[in-house]
């Protein structure tokens, strides 16, 4: 029996140019029993969504540091201490507010409203992002566990089976 490669599905945290996940690829899975490929299936399902998590994890540390940097600079924003030249080259490159959404001076109080309700709209966005990715790590992470358990109760089944089969032996 030969088992090849199986697309069980888009990564969309897979490096560019990857975009299925495989769940497994064993050359040949000749000799091995049906549980014994079981329990292989799910340890590569582990693996893959060990790596998953870690990429997601990685995402989630650029995320958490966005999001406090943008908030240092919010605050500079809304005192009117911020160099608003920095603050605003911020705005664009890092959080994506169109030029068009800032003022082009802080020099008043409805100027420093208006950059920091630009800013907080787009922190909003960020933080509803960040809890989404922490529902898929933990979507991830649960998937990981599922494919462990898995594994080590085959693997302990099988275990059962051999010491019964030894045990049926003796007797005989």
């Amino acid at each position: 029996m030969s088992i090849t490669a199986t697309s069980i599905g888009t990564n969309k945290y897979a490096a560019d140019g990857v975009n299925d996940v495989m769940l497994y690829n064993r050359g040949d899975a000749q000799g091995l029993t049906l549980a014994q490929l079981i329990a292989s299936v799910c340890f590569s399902a582990a693996a893959v969504n060990e790596r998953q998590s870690v990429i997601k994890m990685n995402m989630m540390n650029a995320g958490t540091e966005k999001l406090d940097k943008a908030a240092e600079w919010f605050s500079k924003v809304a005192e009117g201490t911020a160099d608003w030249a920095q603050a605003k080259a911020f705005c664009i490159n890092t959080l994506g507010i169109p030029e068009s959404g800032l003022p082009a001076d802080l020099n008043s109080y409805a100027n420093r409203v208006n950059a920091a309700k630009a800013m907080k709209d787009k922190m909003d966005k960020l933080a509803q992002t960040q809890q989404e990715d922490m529902v898929d790590l933990q979507t991830m992470v649960n998937r990981r566990d599922v494919a462990y358990t898995t594994s080590t109760n085959i693997i302990s089944a099988i275990g059962l089976s051999s010491m019964t089969n030894a045990t049926n032996l003796a007797i005989r």
